[in-house]
Protein backbone atom coordinates (compact mmCIF):
# COMPACT_ATOMS: atom_id res chain seq x y z
CA UNK A 1 0.00 0.00 0.00
CA UNK A 2 1.35 3.44 -1.11
CA UNK A 3 2.86 5.73 1.95
CA UNK A 4 0.73 8.52 2.81
CA UNK A 5 3.13 10.20 4.39
CA UNK A 6 7.00 9.58 2.73
CA UNK A 7 10.30 10.22 4.14
CA UNK A 8 8.28 11.55 7.56
CA UNK A 9 10.66 9.62 9.92
CA UNK A 10 9.93 7.60 12.48
CA UNK A 11 5.57 7.20 12.76
CA UNK A 12 4.20 4.99 14.97
CA UNK A 13 5.11 4.76 18.80
CA UNK A 14 3.29 1.68 20.13
CA UNK A 15 6.40 1.53 22.87
CA UNK A 16 4.93 4.28 25.02
CA UNK A 17 1.11 3.00 25.63
CA UNK A 18 0.62 3.76 29.08
CA UNK A 19 3.77 6.45 29.77
CA UNK A 20 3.17 9.67 30.78
CA UNK A 21 1.92 11.79 28.03
CA UNK A 22 4.63 14.55 28.39
CA UNK A 23 7.56 11.97 28.58
CA UNK A 24 5.60 10.54 25.23
CA UNK A 25 5.63 14.05 23.45
CA UNK A 26 9.39 14.55 24.72
CA UNK A 27 10.35 10.79 23.49
CA UNK A 28 8.50 11.34 20.27
CA UNK A 29 10.19 15.00 19.52
CA UNK A 30 13.47 13.67 19.57
CA UNK A 31 13.23 10.69 17.75
CA UNK A 32 11.39 12.61 14.96
CA UNK A 33 12.04 16.46 14.91
CA UNK A 34 9.73 17.01 11.58
CA UNK A 35 6.80 16.52 13.51
CA UNK A 36 4.95 18.83 15.52
CA UNK A 37 3.86 16.77 18.74
CA UNK A 38 0.95 17.89 21.23
CA UNK A 39 -1.47 16.06 23.58
CA UNK A 40 -4.81 15.99 23.43
CA UNK A 41 -7.23 14.88 26.43
CA UNK A 42 -9.85 11.74 26.16
CA UNK A 43 -13.03 13.41 24.86
CA UNK A 44 -11.60 16.22 23.43
CA UNK A 45 -12.36 17.82 20.06
CA UNK A 46 -9.61 18.07 17.20
CA UNK A 47 -9.96 18.72 13.37
CA UNK A 48 -10.48 15.78 11.19
CA UNK A 49 -7.57 16.58 8.98
CA UNK A 50 -4.68 14.77 8.00
CA UNK A 51 -1.31 15.94 8.51
CA UNK A 52 2.37 14.14 7.63
CA UNK A 53 4.15 16.69 10.42
CA UNK A 54 1.56 16.16 13.45
CA UNK A 55 1.44 13.58 16.17
CA UNK A 56 -1.45 14.00 18.92
CA UNK A 57 -0.40 12.28 21.88
CA UNK A 58 -4.25 11.17 22.97
CA UNK A 59 -3.57 10.77 27.12
CA UNK A 60 -6.78 9.38 29.87
CA UNK A 61 -7.68 11.52 32.77
CA UNK A 62 -4.53 10.13 34.37
CA UNK A 63 -2.13 11.98 31.83
CA UNK A 64 -0.90 8.45 30.78
CA UNK A 65 -0.88 7.58 26.84
CA UNK A 66 -4.54 6.18 25.95
CA UNK A 67 -4.03 5.73 22.27
CA UNK A 68 -0.56 4.20 20.06
CA UNK A 69 0.67 7.94 18.62
CA UNK A 70 1.56 7.74 15.67
CA UNK A 71 1.64 9.84 12.10
CA UNK A 72 -1.96 9.54 10.16
CA UNK A 73 -5.91 9.91 10.49
CA UNK A 74 -7.51 7.62 13.73
CA UNK A 75 -10.98 8.46 12.82
CA UNK A 76 -13.00 9.21 9.38
CA UNK A 77 -16.26 10.82 10.40
CA UNK A 78 -16.87 11.86 6.45
CA UNK A 79 -17.32 8.34 5.39
CA UNK A 80 -20.76 8.22 7.52
CA UNK A 81 -23.23 7.99 4.22
CA UNK A 82 -20.38 6.08 2.00
CA UNK A 83 -20.48 2.22 1.17
CA UNK A 84 -18.78 0.29 3.53
CA UNK A 85 -16.37 -1.03 0.87
CA UNK A 86 -15.55 2.46 -0.20
CA UNK A 87 -14.86 3.87 3.54
CA UNK A 88 -12.34 0.83 4.32
CA UNK A 89 -10.22 1.51 1.04
CA UNK A 90 -10.39 4.85 1.80
CA UNK A 91 -9.19 4.35 5.47
CA UNK A 92 -6.70 1.98 4.76
CA UNK A 93 -4.94 4.22 2.12
CA UNK A 94 -5.08 6.84 4.86
CA UNK A 95 -3.49 5.11 7.67
CA UNK A 96 -1.06 2.14 6.21
CA UNK A 97 -0.91 0.75 9.80
CA UNK A 98 -4.55 -0.44 9.96
CA UNK A 99 -7.09 -3.23 9.03
CA UNK A 100 -10.54 -1.56 8.16
CA UNK A 101 -13.14 -4.29 8.34
CA UNK A 102 -16.66 -3.72 7.55
CA UNK A 103 -19.14 -5.08 9.69
CA UNK A 104 -23.30 -5.11 9.82
CA UNK A 105 -24.56 -3.50 12.54
CA UNK A 106 -25.11 -5.12 15.54
CA UNK A 107 -22.34 -8.05 14.63
CA UNK A 108 -20.82 -9.51 17.89
CA UNK A 109 -17.27 -8.43 17.90
CA UNK A 110 -14.25 -8.30 20.60
CA UNK A 111 -14.27 -5.25 23.04
CA UNK A 112 -10.79 -5.32 23.33
CA UNK A 113 -8.62 -2.62 21.60
CA UNK A 114 -6.16 -2.51 18.72
CA UNK A 115 -4.34 -0.29 17.32
CA UNK A 116 -4.37 -1.38 14.19
CA UNK A 117 -7.83 -2.53 13.73
CA UNK A 118 -11.09 -0.17 12.26
CA UNK A 119 -14.46 -1.30 12.52
CA UNK A 120 -16.45 0.19 9.84
CA UNK A 121 -20.10 -0.48 10.81
CA UNK A 122 -22.61 -0.39 7.60
CA UNK A 123 -26.46 -0.95 7.47
CA UNK A 124 -28.51 -3.32 5.67
CA UNK A 125 -27.36 -1.37 2.30
CA UNK A 126 -24.01 -1.33 3.00
CA UNK A 127 -24.01 2.29 3.93
CA UNK A 128 -21.67 3.50 6.93
CA UNK A 129 -23.69 4.21 10.28
CA UNK A 130 -21.69 6.06 12.46
CA UNK A 131 -17.97 7.38 12.17
CA UNK A 132 -14.52 4.73 12.03
CA UNK A 133 -12.45 4.47 14.48
CA UNK A 134 -9.31 2.81 15.30
CA UNK A 135 -10.28 0.22 18.22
Amino acid sequence: MEDACPNAGKSSWPELLGVAGEVAVGMIARENPKVSVMTVKEGMMVTADFRCDRVRVWIDKYGRVKMVPHIGKNSWPELVGRKGEDAAAVIEKQNRNVNAIVLKDGTPVTRDFRCDRVWVWVDNNGVVIRAPVIG
